[in-house]
């Protein structure tokens, strides 16, 4: 069973109640960094309110830097309006400070309208990794009907890596079927023009790779 734990200190939210009416269940406990623990995820939940205090006493990164520390998957959920910013709040400030997170301590950022919203959104997200989607997502879409105009061989080739639909056609120009270009050596697919060194390279080892694991969403992996 996938882990579950809400800080002790949640305990003057409502989210602890919620989790209970949607049928979650959960350990509470004090945790040293974070508010909720779910999974792999280790989440740092902040209203807009606290989110602004914490940004101007400099106290968000520090938290950040905490959470990165202890968790893989460290994240931050913002509850609430992202426009309801203080007035004497510079309004590239909270964009700002949401981004760094991201970009420089790689934190997820997730977003709710209230506590039920953050409620529901935990219990999806501990649902996911508990049960996965219970369908396999398509890795590609609009996939073509069988008919004699080439959108099939256009489709397989444009899976390509650097081969979009116009490539696609080009390389099907020069050499003539779908089966024909996935059989092509790097030398022979860089004569195709259009087709560069690194496009061919990238090609071919995407063709000649291995795979030993999957994305898969039907099921949990975890």
């Amino acid at each position: 069973m996938t882990s579950f734990i809400v800080d002790s200190r949640e305990t003057n939210s409502r989210i602890p109640v919620h989790l209970r009416e949607l049928g979650v269940e959960f350990e509470m406990q004090e945790m040293a960094a974070g508010d909720f623990h779910v999974g792999e995820f280790l989440i740092e939940r902040k209203s807009i309110t606290d989110l602004a205090k914490s940004i101007l006493d400099g106290r968000l990164f520090e938290q950040a830097e905490l959470i990165a520390q202890a968790s893989e998957r460290p994240a931050i959920l913002i509850e609430g309006n992202l426009l309801d910013l203080p007035n004497d709040m510079h309004p590239d400030a909270m964009p700002g400070a949401i981004s760094a997170l991201s970009v420089f301590w790689g934190l997820s950022v997730f977003s709710s309208p209230n506590q039920l919203g953050t409620a529901r959104l935990l219990a999806r997200l501990h649902h996911h990794q508990v049960n996965g989607l219970g369908y396999e997502v398509a890795t590609r879409v609009l996939k073509p009907k069988d008919k004699p105009d080439g959108a099939q061989a256009q489709y397989l080739v444009s899976g390509l890596p650097g081969v979009g639909p116009e490539m696609a056609r080009k390389l099907l120009g020069h050499f003539g079927s779908a089966r024909a270009v996935f059989a092509a050596s790097i030398h022979e697919l860089a004569q195709c023009n259009g087709v560069g060194p690194k496009t061919a390279v990238a090609i071919a080892t995407a063709l000649d790779q291995s795979p030993t694991k999957f994305r898969v969403t039907k099921k949990a992996t975890i």
